[in-house]
C-alpha cells in the first residue's frame, strides 16, 4: 500500500511538472509570436477618407488573421499565468491580486482586438460603397474608434497587466533560485509599461508602443524561464524519487 501511495505522489507530480512545462512554452511563444504579428500587421494607406478605407478593406483579411493570433496569444498567456499563479499559491494576497489584475487587462486587451480587427474593418466595408456624406461618417467613427477608444482600452489594460506583474513579482522574490531572478526582472520590465503610460498619456506613438511591447516581452520571458525551470527542477527531484523508491 505505501509503494501504490508513492506511484500516485510520483504520477500526480509528473502532471504537475508537464503543466508547470507547458505554461511556461505556453508564455513564451506567446510572447514571440505577438511580436512577430504585429510588426506583420499593415496600417491603412490613403490620401482622403475613401482611399483609406478601400485599402482597410483590401488589407481585411490579414488584418483579422493578425487579430485572430493576438487574440490566441492573449488566451495563451492567461493559461501560462493562471498555472505561474497555482504554483506560487492563490492563498496569498499578491498571487490573486496578480491573476485577478491580469484577467482585467486581458478582457480589454481582447475588446481592443475585436474592435480594431473587425468592428473598424467591417464599418469601412459597410460605407465605403454609401453616398459621399456616409462615407464621411463612416470614416469620423472609424477615427472615433482607432483614435480614442482603442488607445484607451490599451493604456488601461497596460496598467492592469504592469499590477499583475508587480504583483507577482512581489511574490517571486520571496523564493529563491530563478524564482527570485525573474520576480527582480519583473519589478523592472513589468512596472515599465506603467510608468510609461502614466508619463506619456494620450500622446502615445509607434516607438512608445513598441517600448511597451518590448518591456512587457522582457517580463513574459522571465516568467516563461521561471516556470520552465520550476518543471527541470521538479522532474529532477522526482527522477530522484522514483530511484530511491526503487
Amino acid at each position: 500500500m505505501r509503494i501504490l501511495n508513492e506511484n500516485r505522489q510520483l504520477a500526480n507530480t509528473s502532471d504537475v511538472t508537464h503543466d508547470t512545462r507547458t505554461a511556461g512554452v505556453a508564455i513564451a511563444l506567446s510572447a514571440i509570436a505577438s511580436i512577430v504579428f504585429v510588426a506583420l500587421d499593415q496600417g491603412a494607406r490613403g490620401k482622403d477618407a475613401l482611399s483609406i478605407m478601400q485599402s482597410m478593406v483590401a488589407t481585411q483579411p490579414m488584418h483579422q488573421f493578425v487579430h485572430v493570433v493576438a487574440m490566441t496569444c492573449l488566451a495563451g498567456f492567461m493559461y501560462g499565468y493562471t498555472v505561474l499563479s497555482q504554483r506560487l499559491g492563490l492563498n496569498r494576497a499578491p498571487v490573486v491580486i496578480g491573476l485577478t489584475s491580469y484577467g482585467l487587462g486581458t478582457v480589454l486587451m481582447v475588446l481592443a482586438a475585436v474592435i480594431d480587427g473587425f468592428v473598424s474593418t467591417d464599418a469601412a466595408a459597410m460605407f465605403i460603397n454609401g453616398a459621399p456624406g456616409g462615407i464621411e461618417t463612416g470614416f469620423q467613427i472609424i477615427n472615433t474608434l482607432s483614435g480614442v477608444l482603442l488607445p484607451d482600452l490599451a493604456r488601461v489594460a497596460w496598467v492592469f497587466q504592469s499590477v499583475a506583474a508587480i504583483a507577482w513579482s512581489v511574490a517571486l522574490l520571496r523564493d529563491r533560485g530563478m524564482r527570485r531572478t525573474a520576480g527582480s526582472i519583473g519589478l523592472v520590465a513589468g512596472a515599465l509599461p506603467a510608468i510609461i503610460v502614466s508619463i506619456v498619456g494620450t500622446h502615445m506613438t509607434d516607438t512608445i508602443v513598441v517600448g511597451i511591447l518590448l518591456a512587457q516581452a522582457i517580463w513574459n520571458l522571465a516568467a516563461a524561464t521561471a516556470l520552465v525551470f520550476d518543471a527541470r527542477t521538479e522532474r529532477l527531484q522526482t527522477g530522484g524519487a522514483i530511484m530511491a523508491a526503487a
